[in-house]
């Protein structure tokens, strides 16, 4: 540990609040947006903080002289993976090891505002509250505003504070990890992170599974949209084939997981049913037939937009199916 670190870690021995961990995944990542995130988070109100980086990329690793440079309020640890292994288990290696009383899961591309942790500590403000998340409002890669939020751009997104939410995260997650904080606790039994789920779907779902989840309706975070984003809307989908790839045969393994680990909790019937509805939309996809119809309308609560397009998906020509995603993905349905 360096001599700046000894000495921040002194003047915070007496401090009263709780200790946030900032988890930082890199992965070659485009300087200046990574120095406009370390600058964001060095301007942090809150003044407990440590920051744990894992470079998920030895080939081509990063500079710590950005982070001895930009992160000057408090002390950082940079961790340097041996082989690249996904966003997934970057995050989960962070998870394992940091010292927090909450964790702060951190994208590379993205800035936090000022009071971004502050007013999410705030929000822990009942004892069985798990983990609080906030809007985003989104920036381009000049760093511009486009818009004031992310239901904005995507306008499916249904935020939901409360408890009993587990079975809605397991279908569709509305919790983005950048835009949350967990207590530590709760994340360190997310470990291991499921692999057929991304990490801030499944730490959400861990976290609904043992208390309540509490929305912020403030965009605390300022989210880059660029062609590179890990994730998005329909991402990966292009045409028929890859659509069941992703969106049917993809979620029997996530849900065939779920069912093995979370057979403890009180949803196993839920993702039994579930199941029952994914391998129904599998037989109707190459064999359309009333039974399985039948079975997709009765559990269509899963996903209603699902079924509205997987009735007819069978008919449909390829190029009108393939003119409907690239409206969804631009936000037009």
């Amino acid at each position: 540990m360096n001599t700046k670190a000894i000495i921040l870690k002194c003047m915070k021995g007496d401090n009263s609040t709780p200790l946030v961990s900032i988890l930082l995944a890199v992965y070659k990542p485009n300087k200046k947006w990574l120095v406009e995130q370390l600058i964001s988070l060095n301007e942090q109100s809150y003044n407990n903080l440590e920051l744990l980086v894992y470079d998920d990329c030895p080939e081509f690793s990063v500079s710590e002289e950005l982070f001895n440079q930009h992160i000057t309020n408090f002390e950082y640890k940079l961790i340097r993976g041996k082989q690249n292994q996904g966003s997934n288990k970057a995050f989960e290696e962070l998870t394992k090891v940091a010292n927090g009383d909450f964790f702060a899961y951190c994208d590379q591309d993205d800035i936090w505002e000022q009071e971004k942790i502050s007013v999410m500590i705030e929000g822990f403000n009942k004892n069985d509250t798990t983990l609080v998340f906030s809007d985003l409002s989104i920036i381009d890669g000049n760093s511009m505003k486009i818009a004031n939020s992310i239901t904005d751009i995507r306008k499916r997104i249904e935020y939901r504070s409360g408890y009993m939410l587990a079975e809605r995260l397991l279908m569709t997650n509305f919790v983005t990890g950048c835009a949350m904080i967990v207590k530590s606790d709760i994340a360190k039994k997310a470990v291991p992170f499921e692999a057929n789920l991304v990490h801030d779907q499944w730490i959400a779902i861990i976290a609904a599974l043992n208390g309540r989840i509490e929305f912020l309706n403030k965009p605390l975070v300022r989210y880059r949209q660029h062609g590179s984003n890990q994730t998005g809307i329909l991402k990966d989908v292009y045409d028929k084939k890859t659509y069941y790839t992703k969106r049917i045969a993809d979620f029997i393994c996530r849900y065939e997981s779920l069912e093995r680990r979370l057979c403890t909790y009180e949803i196993e019937e839920s993702i039994s049913n579930c199941l029952k509805w994914l391998n129904a939309r599998k037989n109707y996809f190459s064999n359309p037939n009333i039974r399985d119809l039948r079975i997709m309308v009765k559990y269509k609560d899963f996903h209603k937009v699902s079924i509205a397009i997987e009735c007819v998906l069978p008919f449909m020509p390829e190029s009108i199916f393939k003119s409907i995603i690239k409206m969804a993905k631009k936000g037009i349905l």
